[in-house]
């Protein structure tokens, strides 16, 4: 057996690559993939809709492991606290295995030169729980009907509790997919350069906390 040193980790991941370049992803879709934990065929589906609905999307990176476990586990539910090991997936309280999620950051859509921000959380103020607006409702439902890790809760931009909204750290890996074309970013500094680059409002204080209502 010797010269077999790819992991079992790594066959799955070149298997998901495969059922995605058939469903359609492109190279480019695979290598965002690669770097960002991401599955190819989710990086597509999210890439054609921000195109086709002039959306501008962010999102925090799973653990790049969890590239070989989408479309095998469901993904980690909004009331799971246990944060994904290693491997990239997580086991709930109810002793069901999850793979790490893909945790929205914020949504925009394209008016004229800018873009006009989509908050996707409770309509009442600072709520972590409770009815969306019908424009984030679509756009997330029309997401959730063709990914394979479906998104499990709203934004965190939009959470407006400075307690318990985790805030963006130092390491943290982003993907942005700005009306289709993905940018993936290392690091809460280089997530902030994006905001200000494209007007967008930087709602994380220098400690990296949100700022709160």
């Amino acid at each position: 057996m010797s010269g077999l040193t790819a992991s079992i980790g790594d066959h799955l991941a070149f298997q998901r690559e495969g059922a995605a370049a058939r469903a359609g992803a492109t190279a480019e879709d695979t290598r965002i993939a690669r770097l960002t934990g991401f599955d190819p065929q989710d990086v597509m589906t999210i890439r054609t809709l921000c195109a086709a609905r002039a959306v501008l999307l962010v999102f925090r990176c799973p653990n790049l492991a969890a590239r070989s476990l989408h479309g095998l586990l469901p993904a980690k539910t909004a009331v799971t606290s246990t944060k994904s090991g290693s491997s990239g997936a997580v086991m709930g309280a109810n002793g069901l295995l999850m793979v790490s999620d893909y945790d929205i950051m914020g949504c925009w859509r394209q008016e004229g030169s800018g873009f006009r921000r989509i908050p996707i959380t409770a309509v009442a103020p600072g709520a972590k729980y409770g009815a969306w607006s019908a424009e984030a409702r679509e756009i997330v439902q029309a997401l959730n009907r063709q990914l394979l890790t479906r998104i499990q809760h709203g934004a965190q931009d939009d959470w407006l509790d400075a307690e318990k909204n985790r805030g963006v750290k130092p390491d943290d890996g982003f993907l942005a997919f700005r009306l289709g074309v993905a940018e993936p970013m290392e690091g809460a500094a280089a997530l902030e350069g994006f905001y200000r680059l494209n007007g967008l409002d930087w709602p994380y204080l220098p400690t990296g906390r949100h700022r709160g209502r």
